[in-house]
């Protein structure tokens, strides 16, 4: 009865960030990526402290629970604020409200604690140096750790006694993708001007007061340094910029939301996702290559979780000859860039097989899409996920090896399901350009000219050819003697920079190579560029505004062809090889195109995001 009259409302809805679908697909994305990244990063960071000696101080201790604690940060209310993105009616419970605002404040008050700890842990290492070990010795690191839980959890607890017995009677209604208390109090049915100013007093005049302690501590760690030194300023600085920037980071959006006398919805917003998603995601970043240490550790640790695998590829190496491998040199020397690339392409290659699953699972579950344009479109991301699992998921392992080979065997695989697929996708390409001109120029015999067994048809010649193409291209090098160099300025195995590799004149073969593939390509390209500019022309004739619908129609086909066939034609028809544009194209057509291929139709396609809304 008590619960009951106190109250009545049980869920709050939440209005989320936009209702645009286009900026919701958007967000999908460049949440989900910074969300996996985030997690990959800290987690990383975690695993190489506690599994490196030489990282076992008191800085990195610190470092790895301020990690552990940005875990909790980026799962508190991102995992729900992707899910929420796809749906009509965002809501939370009572319960899961109250628990977020009490999970955000014990996390947040950790992280201030930590913060000031790393701060002073900084002091004592650069002004008393002498006695680091004896000042930051395992008790105080424990007993910085356990203080900073107690203050979090203290902190959180203080905050939910404001609000855990207010009665909500009336709206409830939340404009953002999560709950905290400014929103949460001002729908309670009673006067919350006294609550409003003991939250801004606890959580903003914290959050203010710690982060001036913070900026003062650091200016003076460097005064402290420059009286005995003219040059220590800058060393200082140095040691300590990525400090700075995580607490800048951290507390800057913290003080905006908390003190800012006029709270602006947008920027508020702005400000929680940057503090919610982008803050957890740049913390093991800016730790990372403001540090060689870790960078080093980073290293070492890589290499003893791929070492079984450098051990087996030693022994085939000890067994087989020395040419029944190939050296790939990769994207990059750096090991900065190819820690990038690997989150980014990880996240990619995720969200790629995700989107075309997605796509593949829509259309099979939806009646409304059973239409062959579509069965058109689930073939055609069918082998999207395909053509990017040929190359991707080595190229992504390759980040972590020193040594990239590839097998002979492995080599001529990628070459036989890259073209493969690539010969499949180009005729399937032609197939829904076709669908296209006669759903637009014949409408009235759509149904009768595109049935089942022509659709089926299209399809089986897209594999067909895919597959005699394919075999041709094998059958042009796998004979060919390989007794020289073998190294492969690449991340994957293709014809043109393989052939070069063989012990023999290979003019006859290059020219072959040229016109299965690059004339083959330009050829289907022109096709397409011609078949879409006689729908428009046809269609011209019969309306005036006939044009600008077909041209919206055809829009996504003809920039997912402009997409695919680019690369491919400046690869194999380009007169001059620039190594750094084949990398570049090659990187776009492996990785980037697969990708685009379902957020273009998804974007373009209303009866895609009504089935996706639908399921």
């Amino acid at each position: 009865m008590d619960g009951t009259n106190h109250s009545v409302v049980s869920e709050f809805v939440l209005l989320g960030l936009t209702s645009s679908w286009d900026i919701q697909v958007f967000l999908f994305v460049f949440a989900s990526i910074f969300y996996v990244a985030s997690m990959m990063g800290n987690s990383l960071t975690v695993l190489t402290v506690a599994s490196d000696p030489h990282l076992h101080s008191p800085m990195y201790f610190l470092l790895a629970n301020l990690s552990f604690i940005d875990l909790g940060v980026s799962s508190v209310t991102s995992p729900k604020m992707i899910y929420d993105l796809f749906r009509k009616h965002k809501v939370i419970s009572f319960r899961g409200c109250i628990t977020q605002i009490f999970f955000i404040h014990v996390i947040g008050g950790v992280e201030v604690v930590l913060l000031i700890a790393m701060a002073f842990d900084r002091y004592v290492a650069i002004c008393k140096p002498l006695h680091y070990l004896t000042i930051m010795n395992a008790k105080i690191c424990i007993f910085f750790l356990v203080a900073a839980w107690m203050i979090g959890l203290t902190h959180s607890v203080v905050q939910l006694a404001f609000v855990v017995n207010l009665p909500f009677c009336g709206p409830n209604v939340l404009d953002s993708f999560y709950c905290d208390l400014p929103r949460l109090i001002k729908l309670a049915c009673t006067e919350t001007y006294q609550l409003e100013v003991m939250v801004t007093a606890n959580s903003g005049f914290i959050s203010v007061g710690s982060f001036f302690i913070l900026a003062i501590s650091y200016v003076i760690i460097i005064l402290t340094v420059q009286k005995f030194s003219s040059t220590g300023s800058s060393k200082a600085l140095s040691t300590l910029s990525a400090h700075i920037t995580v607490v800048v980071l951290f507390f800057g959006p913290l003080i905006f939301v908390y003190t800012w006398p006029f709270p602006s919805t947008h920027l508020d917003k702005f400000l929680a996702i940057f503090d919610a998603v982008v803050t957890p995601f740049l913390n093991p970043v800016i730790y990372t290559f403001r540090n060689k240490e870790m960078k080093v550790a980073m290293k070492r640790v890589i290499r003893q979780l791929v070492g079984r695998n450098l051990k087996l590829n030693q022994m085939e190496e000890v067994n087989q000859s020395a040419m029944s491998d190939f050296v790939i040199l990769g994207l990059c020397d750096s090991w900065e860039l190819q820690a990038v690339f690997l989150v980014i392409f990880s996240s990619l290659y995720l969200i790629t097989i995700l989107g075309n699953m997605f796509i593949l699972l829509i259309i099979v579950k939806d009646a409304h899409l059973h239409s062959p344009m579509y069965f058109l479109l689930a073939n055609l991301s069918f082998i999207d996920f395909c053509l990017s699992s040929v190359t991707t998921p080595k190229m992504i392992t390759d980040f972590l090896k020193e040594k990239k080979t590839i097998s002979f065997g492995g080599c001529m695989c990628q070459i036989f399901f890259g073209h493969f697929f690539g010969g499949g996708e180009m005729i399937l390409l032609v197939s829904m350009a076709y669908d296209r001109y006669v759903a637009i120029c014949r409408p009235l015999h759509y149904s009768s000219i595109m049935n089942r067994h022509k659709c089926i048809g299209l399809v089986m010649t897209s594999w067909t050819v895919g597959f005699v193409h394919s075999v041709s291209q094998l059958v042009i090098i796998v004979k060919l003697p390989f007794c020289g160099p073998r190294e492969l300025d690449s991340f994957f195995c293709d014809i043109p920079l393989v052939i070069k590799l063989a012990c023999t004149d290979t003019y006859i073969l290059e020219l072959l190579i040229n016109a299965d593939s690059g004339v083959l390509a330009t050829i289907c390209f022109l096709l397409l560029l011609l078949s879409y500019s006689h729908i428009l022309l046809t269609v011209r004739l019969h309306s005036k505004d006939g044009a600008s619908k077909a041209l919206s129609t055809c829009t996504a086909h003809i920039t997912v062809v402009v997409l695919f066939f680019g690369p491919c034609i400046f690869i194999y028809l380009w007169p001059v090889s620039i190594t750094w544009v084949d990398k570049f194209l090659a990187v776009f057509y492996a990785v980037i195109t697969p990708l685009l291929n379902p957020a273009i139709y998804t974007l373009r396609n209303k009866e895609i995001k009504n089935a996706m809304k639908r399921l």
